[in-house]
C-alpha cells in the first residue's frame, strides 16, 4: 500500500467563492434515503449500508442552497440514481424506471422543453459515457488526456448537475444565451473542475480504475505524486479561468438576472462539491479530516 499527496480542493476556492448551506438538508435527507430504501428492487444490501455515509443530501444543500424543500427532495434523489447507476453499471438501463417518478412529478413540470432535450440529452451521453468507460477497462484501454476529459465531462454526470441549476433556480435562460461563447466556457470550467476533483479523490479509492491520473501517468509517464500534483494543478488553474471568464460576462437585457443567477448556481456546484469531497466517506472513509489537514492519502 503506498500514498500520494492530494492539494486541499476547499482551498483553492476559498479567495473566490462562498460556501452556503440549504437549512433543509437534514429533513429532506432523511425523506430521500428513505424513499431509496422503501424499493427492495433499488439499492442492494451493500448500497443500502452505504448510503447514509455518502450524504448525498448534504451535497445537493451544498450546491442548491437557496431552493426549496421539493426541488432539493428532487435533486438528492437524483443524486442518489446516478450514484447507483455508476456503482452497478448494469442498472443504467434495467433501473431507468428509478428515474422516471423523478422526471414526471418533479423535473418536466417546471421546466421548458428546450431544458427537458438538454438534460435527456445529457443523460444519454452520460450512460453512453458509462458503457465506453466500462468497455476500455474490459479491453485494458487508458485514452488519451484530450479524449478522456470529454469522456469524464460525460460519465461523471456533471452536466445532468448543472443542467439542475435552471430547474432549482426556477430560471428562463434561452438556448443561445447559453450557446454564448463565455456562458459556455463557463459551464465546461464548472464541470471541469469538478470532474477532475473528484477523479483525484476517487483514484485512492480505485487507483486501477479509469482516472485522470491514470491518464496521466500512461500518456506522460508521470509518477503517481506528479500526476496527482499535475491533476491538481489543473483544478486550481481551472478555477482562475472561471473567475477570470466570469468577468467577461455580459449584460442579457431583461435576462440577466437570471443569467447572473446560473453564474452563482455553478459557483455553488464548485464550493459545494469541493467540500462534500472531504465529508462524504466515499472517497476517505474516517480518514478525511486528515486528509483535508495533511493532504496524505493511502491508496487502497
Amino acid at each position: 500500500m503506498g500514498s500520494i499527496r492530494i492539494p486541499n480542493f476547499p482551498a483553492f476556492c476559498s479567495p473566490y467563492f462562498d460556501l452556503q448551506t440549504n437549512h433543509r438538508c437534514h429533513a429532506t435527507t432523511l425523506a430521500a434515503e428513505k424513499w431509496a430504501s422503501s424499493d427492495p428492487l433499488f439499492l442492494d444490501a451493500e448500497e443500502e449500508a452505504q448510503l447514509p455515509g455518502a450524504r448525498l443530501g448534504l451535497l445537493a444543500a451544498l450546491c442548491f442552497p437557496r431552493c426549496d424543500e421539493g426541488q432539493l427532495l428532487a435533486v438528492t434523489k437524483f443524486l442518489i440514481v446516478v450514484l447507483h447507476w455508476t456503482d452497478r453499471p448494469r442498472s443504467l438501463y434495467a433501473d431507468e424506471e428509478i428515474f422516471d417518478p423523478i422526471w414526471a412529478k418533479y423535473l418536466r413540470p417546471t421546466t421548458k422543453r428546450d431544458w427537458q432535450k438538454r438534460f435527456q440529452r445529457h443523460l444519454a451521453a452520460f450512460r453512453l459515457g458509462r458503457a465506453l468507460i466500462a468497455q476500455d477497462a474490459a479491453e485494458g484501454i487508458i485514452p488519451d488526456l484530450e479524449s478522456y476529459i470529454a469522456l469524464r465531462r460525460d460519465a461523471c454526470g456533471v452536466k445532468m448537475l448543472l443542467d439542475l441549476i435552471v430547474y432549482a433556480g426556477g430560471l428562463s435562460i434561452p438556448q443561445h444565451i447559453l450557446d454564448h461563447p463565455v456562458m459556455r466556457r463557463l459551464r465546461e470550467d464548472a464541470a471541469d473542475i469538478i470532474a477532475w476533483a473528484t477523479d483525484v479523490a476517487a483514484y485512492a479509492r480505485r487507483p486501477h480504475s479509469s482516472n485522470i491520473i491514470t491518464v496521466l501517468m500512461n500518456e506522460r509517464r508521470y509518477t503517481v505524486q506528479a500526476a496527482a500534483h499535475f491533476a491538481g494543478n489543473l483544478v486550481k488553474d481551472t478555477i482562475a479561468n472561471f473567475v477570470v471568464n466570469e468577468t467577461s460576462l455580459p449584460i442579457f437585457g431583461d435576462r440577466d438576472d437570471d443569467v447572473r443567477a446560473y453564474v452563482q448556481g455553478l459557483r455553488d456546484c464548485i464550493v459545494g462539491t469541493l467540500h462534500w469531497i472531504y465529508e462524504t466517506d466515499r472517497y476517505f472513509g474516517d480518514t478525511a479530516e486528515d486528509v483535508r489537514s495533511s493532504g496524505w492519502v493511502f491508496l487502497s
